[in-house]
Parts: C-alpha cells; structure tokens; sequence
C-alpha cells in the first residue's frame, strides 16, 4: 500500500478521471502525489485558481501491488529522460501520432515525475529549439525539485485507490 495525496479546493470522495484537467502532463485524470508538501501546494493553487473552498488535502491509499496482479496498463517513468518528455509533450500538446501517449487513456494508471514550472520551463525551451536534447537531460538529471505523481485515468485503476481521510487546512 502507497499513501497518496489530493490537494484540491474540495473534498474528493469519488475521484472521476474525466473531470480532470485536459493537456495535463499524463493526460486527463485524478492526479495525486505521495509528497505532502506537494499536494499542498496543489491545493493552494487550486483555492486561488477556482476562488473558492478552502485548502483541502485528500488522503488514500493505493493498492499498487494488487493492481499489478491484475493486469492494469501502468505506465512508469522512475527517471527524467526523452522518453518523459516526449510523453508530456504528447500529450500537453494533444499529439495522438507520438509514438506514446496517453490522450485516449492508452494507460490506466501512469507514475512518473511533475513536470513543475521549471521542468516545463526546459521542455518549452527544448520544444522552441533553444536548448539541445543533451543539455535538457542534463538539467532534468540536476534538478533537485523532483517530485512523482500517480494519475488514474480509468474506473478500473480506481478501484484500488480508497479515500482514508480528509484534511481541511488555513
């Protein structure tokens, strides 16, 4: 079991995937983070965003070794390389012809590192031709701001994620 966090304006007690954002880093989904501090930022940004509720972290766990057993597509990113980026490209930027993306909900669940706005930063940077592959990747591999992210993108990943408990936070 992972301990996994929501940050958001509201209590989540039903996560549903298509109300999720669109041209997010692994595409339209319930986004959360084993990273406290991240989720409160989160849902701090999310308070200011909406202009409404109150800073909420929304606390579950997820049953990463039974949905292993049953054979949902998962995709992983464990290190910030091409791959990674060219996966966020694809979909930040709705591009169904890469080779691999997740616009259709190809994956069920999808782990890898935030793509924060300094990684996105280098990602623009790289994408507009200003910084070469090499020196992208060798800034990813630098970056100390690395925090991971889960997104669930199907009702089937989201049977192995259960709701603990709600925090509302000043």
């Amino acid at each position: 079991m992972i301990t996994l966090y929501h940050g958001s304006n509201c209590d989540v007690r039903r996560p549903v995937p298509s109300r999720g954002r669109r041209g997010t880093d692994f595409g339209q989904g319930f986004y959360l983070t084993p990273d406290m501090d991240s989720a409160r930022s989160m849902a701090s940004l999310v308070v200011a965003r909406e202009g409404s509720g109150s800073r909420t972290i929304n606390v579950f766990e997820f049953n990463d070794e039974e949905a292993l057993d049953i054979g949902l597509r998962i995709r992983r990113f464990d290190v910030l390389d091409m791959d990674w980026v060219s996966f966020v490209l694809a979909n930040r930027c709705f591009d169904r012809s890469a080779p691999d993306h997740n616009i259709d909900r190809l994956y069920d669940i999808v782990v890898g590192y935030i793509a924060d706005d300094k990684i996105r930063t280098l990602i623009r940077l790289y994408r507009n031709g200003l910084m070469s592959k090499d020196a992208v990747l060798a800034a990813l591999q630098a970056a100390p701001w690395r925090v991971m992210q889960y997104s669930f993108h199907t009702a089937k990943a989201l049977r192995f994620l259960k709701l603990k408990e709600v925090w509302h936070e000043q």
